[in-house]
């Protein structure tokens, strides 16, 4: 399955001699051209998918020159794909060695710049089957909900565990993990969607342990899209 992002374009500005010229604003890198992805078949057959956020350092001409992954994807919380996701990461991480951006500007000179680029990985294997409809009312029966942030919402939150690399780097700060809860409110899927990249597979796992009531719509059982915090302060 492929992913699209959506380029902006690249204006070149000219300066005419003898005109005052206004300065060029503060500028950070922008994508050119357009860019696919193909996820490995490891990765797919993992149930791997959702958001992915790539922290890569872009140098002053424009040329990625390190990236790795800052946040996400999701995968089932039954299943722990280590192998898989260091596939993934790899992957992902030299594809976007590959991709073309302007230079970034500040106070008029070209410069290195760290940027963050998101976008989301979608898994043939998770297509939603075909969408029931109410022929009563002639709308579709909702199968999923987004409740957004749903900490107050949980039966049970385990507290995630402090790793102790983190600790010893005085990591800190908010995570958010997004989760998938089932009919029941047990939790499918759960993926970080941001926060200390030390912090995330610890929150990750929490997470997977939280239960949640059932959620109803109009009567009838639905699974939940939600967001869950968890912070973390340096002792």
């Amino acid at each position: 399955m492929k992913y699209s992002i959506v380029i902006l374009a690249f204006i070149t500005i000219s300066t005419v001699s003898g005109i005052p010229q206004t300065p060029l604003a503060d500028a950070d890198p922008v994508l050119q051209g357009t860019a696919t992805y193909k996820m490995p078949q490891s990765a797919i057959d993992a149930e791997i998918d959702g958001k992915v956020v790539m922290a890569i350092h872009v140098d002053k001409t424009g040329k990625p020159t390190k990236a790795s992954v800052a946040a996400g994807p999701m995968w089932p919380c039954s299943t722990t794909p280590r192998k898989e996701l260091d596939e993934l990461f790899s992957d992902l991480s030299e594809k976007m060695l590959e991709l073309k951006f302007s230079a970034a500007l500040k106070e008029g000179k070209l410069v290195d710049k760290d940027i963050g680029l998101g976008f989301y990985l979608k898994n043939p294997k998770l297509d939603p089957k075909p969408v029931e409809i109410d022929l009563i009312k002639g709308k579709p029966i909702a199968e999923m909900i987004n409740a957004g942030i749903i900490n107050g919402k949980a039966v049970s939150l385990p507290k995630p565990n402090y790793p102790a690399e983190a600790k010893a780097h005085r990591d800190g700060g908010k995570v958010s993990i997004q989760v998938i809860l089932d009919e029941q409110g047990k939790v499918l899927r759960a993926g970080a969607i941001d926060g200390p990249p030390r912090l995330q597979y610890a929150s990750r796992e929490a997470a997977c342990g939280a239960r949640f009531a059932p959620t109803t719509l109009e009567g009838k059982s639905v699974k939940v899209s939600g967001i869950l915090h968890y912070m973390f302060i340096p002792g």
